[in-house]
């Protein structure tokens, strides 16, 4: 057994409660030792700071952290003696192919250690999940336990994709996720069962609703699917400025009024003026798929209203704890003109499909990062609570 001193910041399982410490890693023969190259802040790790959260309280005191690029500094000797695949690898046999870990290589994570159906994850009753009952990133060091080896959880990252990128393969595979996931009606059988293709309606309009970073994540990854046009809706001139400064001329960019979450008159008037400016921009078609990279109720609000009526539109909600939609009409999604789908994490294949797309050159993820880093000597209570310069900030082990 090795022993790895590694610093932290530690969640003791209350809110606004983390510490930064110096724990002891304890590895056995079955255990892979990384190094974090660089982890960044997930909007979920965010919450849990604020709130608390009951699936992580109860493992307290645990470390946070699961968007994150990794060094394998020390292989378990039983390592490559792991055969029964679990979770995504259940009932295969693990390849040694795969189980040839080697000191240098460099890894990120697939956070959820779930069961699979049909190759469908599984939400509920997970094995484990990394930065809940599994310590994460914001260390120098983490253990690889056996479950998230036997689970093919553990990634290898190609050579060229830069760490910033790697760190991002995760939250990028989970805006996938809602793409792939989004029914687009195709037609009828001949019985008049609907028929669909799931992803962004080729040559459609894209809508997203902010502005961080998985927000241009979205937006990238919609005009890699095929969409015809993508805008992005953004609140404040140092938004638009942040967006235009990342993607350029590869989306249009709307800058609507801040409104408030309750639908007060006022603030329905302001979304009113907002659609009705977005229809003038589409031609009068509205968006066949929209994304709300936002938790609040007025972009969730604002996402309903902005479907094509006549288009069978996708809308995607994926920006964390989905609150009541007051004063909404849903009558478009009650007639399946429209529908919501949302998505609580990614599969694993999604985060391989990153991985290929970065790779290949097909996809890249820089410039996604905030510029405004954090090493482990800073205050662990302003890197949860930073806005940064409007992306996500990053903990990096050693500053640069």
């Amino acid at each position: 057994m090795s022993i790895f001193r590694s610093k932290a910041f530690v969640y003791q399982g209350r809110p606004q409660a983390v510490a930064r410490d110096t724990l002891s890693i304890e590895s056995g023969p079955r255990d892979l030792v990384v190094e974090v190259l660089m982890c960044a802040r997930c909007g979920t790790d965010k919450t849990i700071y604020r709130y608390g959260h009951p699936n992580v309280d109860p493992y307290a005191p645990v470390v946070l952290g699961h968007e994150l690029v990794g060094r394998i500094v020390q292989v378990g000797k039983e390592v490559r003696t792991l055969r029964a695949g679990i979770g995504y690898r259940e009932g295969q046999v693990l390849l040694d192919a795969y189980l040839d870990f080697r000191e240098g290589e460099r890894v990120c994570f697939q956070s959820r250690l779930a069961r699979y159906r049909h190759g469908l994850m599984l939400i509920p009753k997970p094995i484990a999940n990394l930065s809940f009952q599994i310590n994460g990133g914001y260390a120098e060091y983490m253990k690889v336990p056996e479950t998230m080896i036997r689970s093919g959880s553990v990634l290898r990252v190609p050579d060229h994709v830069a760490d910033e990128e790697a760190a991002l393969v995760e939250p990028t595979a989970c805006a996938l996720e809602s793409i792939f996931a989004t029914p687009h009606p195709i037609g009828v059988d001949a019985e008049g069962r609907h028929l669909y293709r799931a992803g962004i309606q080729p040559g459609g309009n894209v809508c997203v609703i902010g502005s961080g970073t998985v927000s241009m994540i979205y937006a990238l990854l919609a005009l890699l699917e095929g969409a015809g046009k993508v805008v992005l809706i953004v609140r404040s001139e140092s938004k638009r400025e942040l967006v235009q400064r990342v993607l350029g001329d590869q989306v249009s960019i709307y800058r609507a009024p801040l409104t408030a979450d309750e639908a007060t008159p006022e603030t329905l008037a302001a979304e009113d003026a907002i659609v009705a400016d977005l229809t003038k921009l589409t031609g009068g078609y509205l968006f066949d798929d929209v994304a709300a990279a936002n938790a609040s109720p007025a972009a969730q609000r604002l996402m309903l209203r902005l479907y094509a009526p006549e288009g069978y539109a996708v809308g995607a909600c994926f920006g964390g704890t989905h609150r009541l939609v007051d004063a909404a009409n849903i009558d478009l999604n009650h007639y399946r003109a429209a529908k919501t789908v949302g998505t609580s994490g990614c599969s694993t294949a999604g985060m391989e499909t990153i991985l290929k797309w970065l790779e290949s050159g097909r996809l890249h993820l820089r410039g996604l990062v905030s510029s405004r880093h954090f090493t482990l000597d800073d205050d662990p209570h302003e890197f949860f609570t930073t806005e940064a310069d409007g992306l996500k900030p990053a903990l990096l082990m050693k500053e640069i």
